[in-house]
């Protein structure tokens, strides 16, 4: 699902402009975004949980030419699906 279809969606379902639609799919996308920049984690009733972890350095290998690099250490994003999210997943 691309983010079109996200605020096509909005828009269908709640009836108002398709502009207002693709603002309301925006804020909520800058308001997450936002909130993972700062570290804080992000929890959606009914869905799940995105939290910033922090990776460590470690090596790792090119898989062209087989020789080992290191990787840096770095920040990544966990997404952990609520139970109500993975019992549809299992359902469908």
């Amino acid at each position: 699902m691309t983010k079109e279809e996200i605020i096509n969606r909005i828009w269908e379902r709640l009836e108002i402009s398709k502009k207002e639609a693709a603002q309301a799919a925006e804020e909520v996308l800058n308001a997450v975004k936002e909130a993972l920049a700062n570290s804080d984690r992000v929890k959606i009733g009914g869905f799940g949980t995105f939290e910033v972890k922090q990776r460590k350095a470690r090596m790792g290998r090119n898989p062209k030419t087989g020789e080992e690099a290191l990787i840096k250490e770095g920040r990544t994003i966990k997404f952990k699906a609520g139970k109500p999210l993975k019992m549809t997943i299992a359902d469908s």
